[in-house]
C-alpha cells in the first residue's frame, strides 16, 4: 500500500521489520523500488535477495527489467540481467520475455527486440505490441505493419496499445487508405470508443486533411481526456483552420479546463502569420496571465510563431525574457534571425553559445549558414564552414545542403560544387541547390550538366529541380537548344500540371524572347493563381512592354485575385522605368492601402519610382533611417542624386555608406543599370574627385531645387 503512494522508506522499514517473508513480500518490495523511480536501489535489493537465498521469480525479474529500461542509463546492467535470466531458464515466462522486449526496444535495439521475441515460447497481446512499439520508436512503420499481420495470422486480439502503434504507423507510411483498412478492424474489435484509439484516430485523419472525420471520431467518443482536446486542435491547426482551433480551445477551456503546455504551443503553432498574429497575442496575453511563459516549450512556440509572422523583434523579447532556454530554444531564435536575413544577430547569438558552452547540433549550423548566404557575408559563410568541420557535422547531409546553398547564393560556385563532391551522401535538395546556383550565376551549361548528372544518379526529381533548370534558360540561343526540350520533359513526365513549373515556363519563355509562348501558356491555364499572373507582368516588363505589364495589374484585380509584394514590386518598376509619376502614385497608395508598403520589395521600388521621377523628398520621406537601409535603399538614393545632377549629395551618401560598413559600387546598382554610359561615369567622377553640382558649388538641397536641375534644362 505504501509503495502505491510512493512512501517507499515506510515500505522499507515495514519490510525491514517483517520477521517472515515470503516471496510476495520480496516481490512486492522490489516493485515498489520500481514504480517510485528508485532503479539503482532496485538492482541492490534484487542482490540483497539474493544473499538471503531467496530465489528470485519472473515477477522479481521482470520488474528488475523494467527498472534497467526505465532508467535510460542502465543498458549494460539489462544485459547483464538478460543473461542471467538465460542462465537461470525463466526467457520462457511471458512476463520476463515481454520486459526484455520493452527494454531493448528502449534503447533503440529494434532488432534484439526481435531476436528476444523469437526466442519466447509463449507470447501474448503485450509482446506483440511491444515489438511494434519497439519498431515505432525505431522507425520502421513497415515492419509494425508486417507484426500486425502476423498477429491477426495468429488469430490473436489486439488492445487499444496495439492499434495505436499501427494507426501511428499509418500516418508514418503516409498510406491513408491503409488507415481506412485499419478502422475497419478497430471497429470490428470495439476500440472505436477507447480515447487511447480515438485520439490516435484524430491525429491520423488530421494528418490526411481529413477534418470531418476527426471531428466525427471526436463526437462519438464517450470520454475525452487532454490529448484529445489537443489531438482535435492539432487536427484543425494542420489544416490552416485557425479559427475552428482557436474555437476548440476557448471550448476546451470551459469544458475540460485541463490545458497543459501541448496545448499552448498548438494553438499558437496556427497564429504563425500576420493575418492571424493578433489572436496569437491574445493566447500569448493568456500566457503571461497564468504564469505559463516559465514552461520552455511554451516559450519555444513563442519565438517560432512570432518568427513566422515576420516579427523578430517581438521573437527575441520572448527569447531574452526566457529564464531557462534549452537547445530548441537557441535554435529556434537562430532560426528567426536567418528567416529575417539578420546574418550579424546570428553569428553573436552563436558566439553567446559557445561562451556560454551551449550544446550545439547540426540544427544550430543550418540556421546560421541560411543567415549568412548572402555575398555580403561570405567570409563570415566560410568561418562557419570551418566550424563546421571542427565540430565534425560536415557529413551530415542537411548540413551540406545548407553549405551549397550559401556558396550558391554568394556566387561561389567553384567552393559550392567542392562541398557538393565531398558529400558523402545526397538527396534531391542538394541536386536543386547546385542547379539553383549554376542558374542563379547565368552559367546555363553548369546547370544542364548538373541536371543531367542528377538524373543518371536516380535523384528524385520535384518541381524546384525543374524550375531551377527553366531559370538557366536566359537568352533566345537557349531556347531552342534547352529550352523547348525541357519543356517536352516536363510534358512527358507529367509536371506541367504544377502550377510552379507553370510559372516557370511563362518565365523561361519570356527571357528567351517568346513572350507570345507565355501568353499561351498563361491563357491556357484553367486556374491563375497571384504567381501566374506575376509571371506575366515581369515577362511583358523583361520584354520592354511596360504598359502592358501595368495593364496586367488591373485585369489581376478584375479577376478578384489578391494582390501581393510582387504585383506590387514589378508594376511600380515599369512606372520607375516609363518614368510616370501620377501611376506610380496610385500604385504607392494602393500598396499603402493593402498593407504592402512595409514590404522592403515594395518599398525598394517605390523609393526607385519616385527617384526616375524625380521627386527625392518622396524618397527621403520613405527610405529608412540609414542604420537600417538596405544596400539597394543606398544604391536607390545614391542613383536617385545622382541621376537629377545632384553629384555632390551622392558623393556624401556614399562616403555615409562605406561609413556604415556598406561596401557596394553605387553606380552599378540595380537602380542605375539604365543610366547613358556618360551618366555613369559623370558619377563616378563626382564620387573620386569630390565634383559638386551646378559649376562646383555647393548644392543646396530643396524640392525646388529639384524641379529646375541642370538634368532637366
Amino acid at each position: 500500500m505504501y509503495s502505491k503512494f510512493g512512501h517507499i522508506g515506510l515500505s522499507r522499514y515495514l519490510f525491514d521489520k517483517m520477521s517472515d517473508r515470503n516471496e510476495a513480500s520480496w516481490n512486492n518490495m522490489m516493485s515498489g523500488f520500481v514504480r517510485a523511480g528508485f532503479y539503482r536501489e532496485s538492482m541492490r535489493f534484487f542482490n540483497e535477495m539474493r544473499g538471503f537465498g531467496v530465489k528470485p521469480s519472473g515477477i522479481a525479474f521482470a520488474s528488475l527489467v523494467t527498472a534497467c529500461e526505465r532508467s535510460e542509463w542502465m543498458r549494460i546492467e539489462g544485459v547483464q540481467v538478460h543473461g542471467f535470466i538465460v542462465k537461470v531458464g525463466l526467457l520462457s515466462d511471458v512476463f520476463v520475455g515481454t520486459s526484455l522486449v520493452h527494454l531493448y526496444g528502449n534503447y533503440g535495439l529494434a532488432a534484439d527486440a526481435m531476436k528476444v521475441f523469437q526466442e519466447m515460447i509463449y507470447k501474448n497481446v503485450v509482446s506483440w505490441t511491444a515489438l511494434m512499439v519497439a519498431y515505432v520508436d525505431y522507425g520502421e512503420p513497415s515492419m509494425v505493419m508486417n507484426i500486425y499481420r502476423r498477429m491477426r495470422t495468429e488469430g490473436l486480439s489486439c488492445n487499444d496499445n496495439t492499434m495505436s502503434s499501427v494507426i501511428s504507423s499509418c500516418v508514418s507510411l503516409k498510406d491513408e487508405w491503409l488507415g481506412y483498412q485499419v478502422l475497419g478492424n478497430v471497429i470490428r474489435n470495439g476500440l472505436e470508443t477507447n480515447v487511447s484509439v480515438g485520439n490516435s484516430l484524430i491525429s491520423m485523419f488530421g494528418y490526411f486533411g481529413s477534418v470531418k472525420e476527426a471531428c466525427c471520431v471526436f463526437s462519438c467518443m464517450g470520454e475525452h481526456d487532454t490529448i484529445s482536446w489537443n489531438s482535435m486542435i492539432a487536427a484543425y491547426t494542420r489544416n490552416g483552420l485557425c479559427k475552428e482551433s482557436l474555437r476548440c480551445f476557448s471550448w476546451m477551456f470551459n469544458v475540460h479546463k485541463e490545458i497543459n503546455s501541448t496545448t499552448l504551443s498548438t494553438v499558437l503553432a496556427g497564429c504563425g502569420s500576420v493575418d492571424n498574429l493578433k489572436w496569437g497575442r491574445g493566447i500569448h496575453s493568456l500566457v503571461l496571465k497564468f504564469g505559463w511563459n516559465s514552461n520552455v516549450c511554451t516559450s519555444n512556440t513563442l519565438i517560432t510563431m512570432y518568427s513566422d509572422a515576420g516579427r523578430c523583434e517581438d521573437a527575441a523579447s520572448v527569447f531574452q525574457g526566457m529564464v531557462e532556454k534549452d537547445m530548441i530554444s537557441w535554435n529556434s531564435m537562430m532560426a528567426c534571425y536567418a528567416q529575417d536575413g539578420n546574418c550579424l544577430d546570428a553569428l553573436k547569438l552563436l558566439a553567446t553559445m559557445f561562451y556560454m558552452r551551449r550544446g550545439v547540433n547540426y540544427v544550430t549550423f543550418t540556421s546560421a549558414l541560411a543567415a549568412c548566404s548572402d555575398p555580403e557575408f561570405a567570409i563570415e559563410g566560410k568561418t562557419l564552414h570551418a566550424l563546421v568541420i571542427h565540430f565534425g557535422l560536415h557529413e551530415n547531409v542537411i548540413v551540406g545542403n545548407a553549405l551549397v546553398t550559401l556558396y550558391a547564393k554568394s556566387g561561389l560556385m567553384i567552393e559550392a560544387k567542392k562541398v557538393f563532391q565531398t558529400m558523402p551522401k545526397r538527396d534531391g535538395v542538394t541536386w536543386n541547390a547546385l542547379i539553383g546556383g549554376h542558374a542563379d550565376c547565368q552559367e546555363t551549361d553548369e546547370a544542364l550538366k548538373a541536371f543531367k548528372l542528377m538524373r543518371e544518379e536516380g535523384a528524385p526529381i520535384n518541381y524546384i529541380t525543374i524550375s531551377n533548370v527553366l531559370g538557366a534558360c536566359l537568352a533566345p540561343n537557349d531556347l531552342l537548344e534547352h529550352g523547348m526540350p525541357i519543356h517536352a520533359f516536363i510534358i512527358l513526365t507529367g509536371f506541367h500540371s504544377d502550377e510552379y513549373v507553370q510559372n516557370s515556363l511563362i518565365t523561361m519563355y519570356a527571357k528567351c524572347g517568346d513572350l507570345n509562348s507565355s501568353n499561351n501558356i498563361f491563357d491556357r491555364l484553367t486556374y491563375k493563381n497571384a504567381s501566374a499572373w506575376n509571371a506575366m507582368m515581369a515577362a511583358n516588363a523583361h520584354n520592354g512592354h511596360m504598359e502592358e505589364a501595368l495593364k496586367f495589374l488591373l485585369k489581376m484585380r478584375r479577376a478578384g485575385v489578391n494582390v501581393d509584394q510582387f504585383s506590387f514590386s514589378e508594376c511600380l518598376a515599369a512606372a520607375a522605368k516609363l518614368a510616370i509619376l501620377e501611376e506610380g502614385q496610385q500604385l504607392h497608395g494602393l500598396a499603402v492601402k493593402l498593407g504592402c508598403d512595409s514590404n522592403p520589395f515594395v518599398a525598394s521600388a517605390t523609393m526607385d519610382m519616385y527617384g526616375k521621377c524625380g521627386e527625392i523628398d518622396d524618397v527621403l520621406r520613405i527610405i529608412p533611417r540609414p542604420a537600417d537601409r538596405s544596400r539597394l535603399s543606398w544604391n536607390i538614393l545614391t542613383s536617385s542624386f545622382s541621376r537629377h545632377g545632384f553629384f555632390e549629395k551622392a558623393k556624401e551618401t556614399f562616403h555615409e555608406m562605406i561609413n556604415l560598413g556598406k561596401l557596394v559600387n553605387p553606380v552599378v546598382s540595380p537602380s542605375s543599370d539604365d543610366l547613358p554610359g556618360f551618366w555613369k561615369a559623370r558619377i563616378w567622377q563626382a564620387i573620386t574627385s569630390g565634383e559638386t553640382g551646378k559649376s562646383g558649388s555647393s548644392t543646396s538641397f530643396t524640392a525646388s531645387s529639384l524641379r529646375y536641375s541642370p538634368v532637366f534644362e
